[in-house]
C-alpha cells in the first residue's frame, strides 16, 4: 500500500464506531476494527461525536497497570492485535540476535568513568567486560590486598573519592565507616576519640576471635 494512503472506512466500521465508542476504550475498539485510534478520533470529530470528559479520565484510571494484571496480548499473535501495517513498522526497531543495545557503553574493557551516586557524590568504575563495571576503588584495593572482607569497607584517607591510588585508601569496618559519615551529628572535639574507641574495639574483638 502506498505511504500516506489508507483505505476508507467500511459502512460496517463506521457504524460499530458510532454504537460502541461509548462503551470501551478506543485503543480497545481499534484493535478490534484493525485500525488505528487516531483513524477513529478523526471520525469522530469529523461527525461531532464526542467522548464526555468524565469518561476519558475514568479510562485513564482504569488503563494504570496494577498489580497482576495480565497484559491483554498475553498470549495471543501480533496479528491478533496490531495492523499489517503497525507491524510492519516495528520491524525497523527490532532486537536483532547479537546486536548490542543503543544504552551499553561502548567503550573498551579498563574504561574508567565518573558517576554520580544517589547522595551525588562522584566514584570511579571501571569496566570488566561488555555490561560488567566494578567501583574502580575496590578494583585497586583487590589487585594489592586481595578480597574485601565481609563487614569492610574501601575507604579514602583523605575523604576524596576520585582520588584513587592505593596509598589512599584503607579498609575499616561497616561500623567505623558508619560513624565516619555521621561524625557532623557529635562534638568536633571528641570525634577522633570515638574513631580510635571503635578501632580498638575491632581489634580487640579480632584477638577474641582467633
Amino acid at each position: 500500500m502506498p505511504k500516506g494512503y489508507w483505505k476508507p472506512l467500511t459502512k460496517a466500521q463506521e457504524q460499530k464506531i458510532k454504537d460502541e465508542f461509548l462503551l470501551k476504550p478506543l485503543k480497545s475498539l481499534a484493535r478490534e476494527l484493525k485500525i488505528s485510534d487516531s483513524r477513529i478520533n478523526r471520525f469522530l470529530a469529523k461527525h461531532g461525536l464526542v467522548i464526555p470528559r468524565h469518561l476519558i479520565e475514568q479510562r485513564k484510571r482504569d488503563s494504570q497497570k496494577k498489580k497482576g494484571d495480565v497484559p491483554p496480548n498475553k498470549g495471543k499473535r501480533q496479528t491478533d492485535y496490531m495492523t499489517p501495517e503497525a507491524i510492519e513498522r516495528t520491524k525497523a526497531t527490532r532486537f536483532k540476535k547479537g546486536q548490542i543495545p543503543h544504552n551499553v557503553n561502548k567503550q573498551g574493557d579498563g574504561a574508567i568513568v565518573l558517576r554520580k551516586h544517589k547522595n551525588q557524590t562522584p566514584y570511579k568504575y571501571i569496566r570488566i567486560s561488555l555490561g560488567v563495571w566494578e567501583l574502580y576503588h575496590h578494583f585497586i584495593w583487590k589487585k594489592h590486598n586481595g578480597t574485601i572482607p565481609k563487614n569492610h569497607v574501601v575507604a579514602f584517607k583523605d575523604g576524596n573519592t576520585e582520588n584513587v591510588i592505593i596509598e589512599n585508601l584503607e579498609l575499616i569496618t561497616m561500623a567505623e565507616n558508619m560513624l565516619r559519615n555521621s561524625k557532623h551529628k557529635f562534638p568536633k572535639e571528641i570525634v577522633p576519640s570515638m574513631l580510635l574507641l571503635k578501632q580498638l574495639e575491632n581489634k580487640l574483638n579480632q584477638i577474641q576471635n582467633g
